[in-house]
């Protein structure tokens, strides 16, 4: 799931833009971001960040990134895969 803190009048475009096939949470309030502790109240925006949860809903795994530098594929992968 992704989140998103971004205008709804711009939605469609971003989803469509990013290739986006899964669901994708707007929280324009800022609310869940904030909570998870990855909003950048000064920017309004939410830094770029991966959670991996696992299946009772606890993080496991948390990287927080910066808009010019995401999160390695690799690391989730392999983070993923130590939940199996």
């Amino acid at each position: 799931m992704a989140i998103s803190v971004d205008d709804l009048s711009q939605a469609r475009y971003a989803v469509d833009a990013l290739g986006l096939d899964f669901p994708v949470l707007y929280d324009q309030a800022a609310e869940v971001v904030e909570a998870y502790g990855v909003l950048n109240k000064s920017a309004g925006y939410a830094y770029p960040s991966t959670f991996v949860i696992d299946a009772e809903g606890a993080v496991v795994w948390m990287h927080r990134g910066s808009t010019s530098h995401r999160t390695p594929n690799e690391d989730i992968i392999a983070q993923l895969q130590k939940l199996s």
